[in-house]
């Protein structure tokens, strides 16, 4: 089930960080109410961005959430390259996480 706090996050991240492709990693919830407690997003960018750590801090003053998040960011390269490997938290991603854009 992806929560529509974690989609609405994603959509607006996808509006003002044009990725590539986002991920849902993981996310925790409140185990007696239910209740969205955090998540991790992971961001796919295109190679010509400028610089990652700049554009991690932009969305996270940017976008805005009830629920704490956090970031994940990897060039497209770079991309390619870890996610076909096992022994990575690339690969895992890949395998197991939700896309929620792109």
């Amino acid at each position: 089930m992806i929560y529509p706090e974690i989609q609405a996050v994603a959509d607006e991240i996808a509006e003002l960080g044009k990725p590539l492709r986002i991920y849902l990693i993981s996310h925790k919830t409140n185990h007696a109410t239910n209740k969205l407690a955090s998540f991790k997003l992971a961001l796919i960018v295109s190679d010509d961005t400028r610089s990652i750590s700049e554009l991690e801090c932009y969305l996270y003053t940017a976008v805005d959430s009830e629920c704490p998040y956090d970031l994940v960011l990897y060039k497209e390269s770079e991309w390619n390259t870890l996610s076909q490997d096992p022994r990575t938290f690339a690969w895992s991603i890949r395998e197991d996480g939700s896309v929620l854009y792109g």
